[in-house]
């Protein structure tokens, strides 16, 4: 946050709502989306005067991967939940998980291996 006397710039992430019953693009796990709006802000006596720098940002509750959705399917969802997000509407950041998925036996597996040690199926 960057103050002077009356004004200042900060930063501000807010969760506008879920997602259910989304076949996550990165595992192939049925989860949801949970979504958040980013954006930067001015504000003069603690009062928000202008926005700029908004992002609508995805993060899947099964493997943790970060997606930006966007914006005018994020400002879509913002007024109305029950807009629906496809998989083109995506686009990965972050994606980061300390293990792969077995589709054979539903398993996690630490991310080193390239078989499964409990069935012995392809990662």
């Amino acid at each position: 946050m960057f103050f002077i006397a009356f004004f200042g710039i900060q930063d501000k992430d807010k969760q506008i709502g879920s997602y259910n019953n989304i076949i996550c693009p990165s595992c192939g796990r049925l989860g949801r989306y949970d979504i958040h709006k980013a954006y930067r802000y001015l504000h003069i006596f603690f009062v928000p005067t202008f926005r700029w720098n908004i992002r609508y940002l995805v993060k899947t509750s099964c493997c943790g991967t970060i997606y930006e959705l966007d914006s005018d399917v994020g400002r879509a969802f913002e007024k109305n939940p029950d807009t629906e997000i496809k998989a083109e509407n995506l686009h990965r950041i972050y994606s980061h998980t300390p293990f792969k998925y077995c589709s054979n036996c539903k398993t996690d597996v630490p991310s080193e291996y390239s078989f499964c040690p409990y069935c012995g199926g392809k990662l």
